[in-house]
């Protein structure tokens, strides 16, 4: 199971980081930068709930769903400057 979120949490990268560069390319950032703030705004508040629940796999699965949530947070961030 474990595995499993780890290949999912991987394509969701991989989809953040398209995301992002077509942020970059965009006139407008602005609608990508909401997607990935709201991307990461969830994961991270699946994540605390995870957490909370804290039986075997799902403080792992918290952990990695926080990791997730920060870098979606950081690229939204990332692109935020560049609209500046």
């Amino acid at each position: 199971m474990l595995g499993i979120l780890c290949v999912a949490l991987a394509g969701h990268y991989v989809s953040q980081k398209i995301l992002l560069k077509k942020g970059w390319e965009a006139a407008d950032p602005k609608p990508f930068i909401n997607r990935l703030m709201i991307n990461g705004a969830i994961l991270i508040i699946i994540a605390i709930a995870a957490l909370l629940i804290a039986r075997k796999p799902y403080g792992m699965f918290g952990i990695l769903l926080f990791i997730e949530g920060a870098v979606c947070v950081t690229f939204g961030r990332k692109l935020s400057r560049k609209g500046k």
